[in-house]
Parts: C-alpha cells; sequence; structure tokens
C-alpha cells in the first residue's frame, strides 16, 4: 500500500471521528468493514460523503456504484481512481 493510500484512508477515518465523534471509527473498525455495519446510519454517509467532497476536491456522480459507498476501502479506492 502506498503512502498515498494510507493517507487517504486516514484522513476518511479523520472525517468519520470529526463527524461523528469517538474513537471508533480510528480503533474498532478495519478498512473493508461495511460501514452500515459499523453502525454509519444513512445520513451519517451523507455527511461523510460531502465532507469528502470539500476535502478531496471532487464530486459524487449521480451513477456512483453502491459497492464504492460501503467502506473505508472501497471510499479510498474511488478518490484514488478519481486522482489517476
Amino acid at each position: 500500500m502506498s503512502d498515498t493510500e494510507v493517507e487517504v484512508r486516514q484522513r476518511i477515518r479523520e472525517l468519520l471521528v470529526e463527524l461523528f465523534g469517538g474513537d471508533r471509527f480510528t480503533s474498532g473498525v478495519s478498512d473493508s468493514v461495511s460501514l452500515r455495519e459499523a453502525g454509519l446510519p444513512s445520513t451519517g454517509l451523507v455527511s461523510l460523503l460531502v465532507a469528502m467532497e470539500d476535502v478531496f476536491g471532487f464530486e459524487w456522480d449521480d451513477d456512483v456504484q453502491p459497492e464504492v459507498l460501503r467502506s473505508i476501502d472501497s471510499l479510498a479506492g474511488h478518490v484514488l481512481a478519481l486522482r489517476s
């Protein structure tokens, strides 16, 4: 895993903590776990997606595949794909 991949995943975790507090998303949730299973409600996901647009400088497409929104891994993969 490159430094960029690590940095993107870390920044997504930081956003989760900023938005929802606590350390649940820094220590208790692996990168591959479904965010829904980790307790993130759909309204929370929307907040995270908006924050990611601001931080990473892109806009989500209307036709983004649901799998992209599943986990920290899949979100980071999307960000990295947009950068290449």
